[in-house]
């Protein structure tokens, strides 16, 4: 029997299925070139699962023509200096092998003005990509970076250690940051319907700007992934690991403590314009109070459901669920929305009593293209609010966060936030706006858990009853950012930006201002994100 199942994989694996996909590597949300072509109704498309499949865009456009839309190409053969501003830079096609080589970086300088800071960036990279024979895809990136950074982003640092979406930090110079990040995947088909990834990197679940689900605001981890594409469904399990940062142990020669991930979502188009996601998550301690656990058989079967298996292991793990949807209104207009669900208890949440444990929150949005019929004007919407506790577990090792950052959204819980994103693209011109409007409880720094950092446990909370979002510290955020950019290369988005951010945060403790210009050289490629 053994050996049957043995040839019956090894003939998937090797079978006429089996050919490698590649991810679209244009992972930064405010350059992403084929959003207007998802959305569009009767593609049966599932959007709510990024990074997209470069196989599966091919279908519905000529991916190639959607990058270079409204430029000029340069006509001849291609020298080193073409290649740098319209190109791959290096690039390997012979036989069944396909190489491709690109740099990244982001050069940039700036004036903090409310503190008098000069603030620059330098970060050097590369990425590569391609196939070996139809079976084996591949990509892999490393970028390091230097950095003084604006008031805000250098107290969130200063605070967690971390650099956001970057990882760990350490000092640089006087008021500097050094960091780095390597991402990579293998990835390939088997038997027609089935994706397998191997790799370590970022995901996002959902239609918005933000995600209450699955965001990609965090550090890179390591991760399989399996999908199943059938009918009008699209089917996710994915197994990853995360690390609990532990600052007594950042210096010294020790692991951080780590927990594990598992993470199922199944979206169903429907129709040709409305898709229902269900999504759920599991986080256990890779070590608890019984000993070594280590990675848990009992997620491994990808079609189980989370609850009742997590019910019958004791109760121990943080169970997250939720739902994603998405109403593609006409070619020009998509409404999108989630519900996230940590706990619930129904007499609890129609009682009016506010307990502790009713952890949920919601994002409505919508975003459209050509605004008034202006050509590649477009506008996204989005409301995110989100109770607190949710997220946390009784102890820290179990909570919904990689190095001491959120894994759905960036805020975190137990707040509000509104957001309005402008672009409007003429041939290699961008120019983009975002408003962001926030309200949030801050902990006071008192031992007490008021709900926001998912890393605190819940049980250092200070009463059962009564909680409301915005409690603790209550802190008001606005923030905004204007630039204009020209895009040189579609290849690795190559292009030269000008812009300013001006960021107000007000609390009973703190007002902080932020006026700051910057200048840059950089390829948007990577989703980081600074509204906060």
């Amino acid at each position: 029997m053994l050996k049957k199942y043995i040839a019956m994989i090894a003939l998937l694996l090797g079978g006429h299925y089996l050919v490698g996909q590649s991810y679209s590597h244009y992972e930064d949300p405010y350059y992403s070139p084929f959003e207007r072509y998802v959305y569009q109704p009767g593609t049966n498309f599932h959007t709510a699962i990024r990074q997209y499949r470069m196989d599966q865009l091919n279908k519905l456009v000529n991916t190639d023509s959607v990058l270079y839309n409204g430029l000029r190409i340069p006509q001849g053969k291609l020298n080193f200096w073409k290649r740098i501003f319209h190109d791959d830079l290096l690039k390997l096609d012979k036989d069944d092998v396909t190489i491709v080589v690109n740099p990244i970086f982001n050069f940039e300088a700036g004036r903090e003005n409310s503190e008098g800071i000069t603030t620059w960036t330098n970060s050097r990279g590369l990425f590569i990509k391609g196939n070996i024979g139809r079976h084996l895809h591949f990509y892999t990136d490393f970028v390091e970076s230097q950095a003084v950074a604006p008031n805000y982003i250098r107290h969130f640092a200063e605070e967690s250690n971390m650099m956001p979406g970057q990882g760990q930090r350490k000092d640089f110079g006087s008021n500097g940051h050094d960091y780095a990040q390597a991402t990579g995947y293998i990835s390939f088909n088997f038997a027609k319907y089935f994706n397998f990834q191997l790799g370590n990197g970022k995901h996002f679940i959902g239609d918005g700007h933000r995600s209450l689900l699955l965001s990609d605001g965090a550090f890179s981890y390591p991760y399989i992934k399996f999908t199943a594409d059938f009918w009008n469904i699209k089917y996710m399990i994915m197994w990853n690991k995360m690390l609990e940062y532990d600052q007594d142990k950042a210096n010294q020669d020790y692991r951080f403590d780590g927990r594990y991930g598992v993470f199922q979502y199944l979206d169903w188009n429907f129709t040709k314009r409305f898709s229902m996601g269900f999504y759920a998550n599991v986080v256990y301690a890779e070590q608890d109070t019984s000993g070594h656990r280590g990675f848990d058989i009992h997620y491994l079967n990808p079609v189980t459901f989370f609850r009742p298996v997590e019910y019958n292991l004791g109760s121990p793990d943080n169970v997250t669920m939720g739902l994603n949807a998405r109403y593609i209104l006409s070619k020009d207009l998509t409404l999108y929305g989630q519900f996230v669900l940590g706990e619930f208890k129904f007499d609890e949440v129609f009682s009016g009593n506010k307990w502790w444990a009713n952890k949920h929150g919601f994002q409505l949005g919508a975003r459209t293209f050509n605004l008034f019929g202006i050509n590649k004007l477009d506008v996204q919407l989005e409301y995110n609010q989100v109770r607190p506790y949710t997220y946390s577990h009784y102890t820290s090792i179990y909570s919904y966060s990689h190095l001491n950052q959120p894994m759905a959204h960036v805020l975190g819980a137990n707040f509000r936030e509104g957001l309005a994103i402008f672009k409007y693209r003429k041939n290699r011109w961008l120019f983009k706006a975002e408003l962001m409007a926030t309200q949030y409880g801050k902990d006071k720094g008192d031992g007490i858990s008021w709900g926001k950092d998912v890393t605190m446990p819940n049980t250092q909370r200070p009463y059962d009853y009564g909680h409301t979002i915005g409690q603790g510290l209550k802190t008001n955020v606005y923030n905004a950012d204007v630039n204009v950019s020209f895009l040189i290369n579609p290849r690795n988005m190559f292009n030269i930006v000008a812009g300013a951010r001006i960021r107000k945060l007000k609390n009973d403790k703190e007002a902080v201002d932020t006026q700051h210009l910057y200048f840059g050289v950089r390829t948007s490629l990577k989703s980081l994100y600074y509204n906060f």
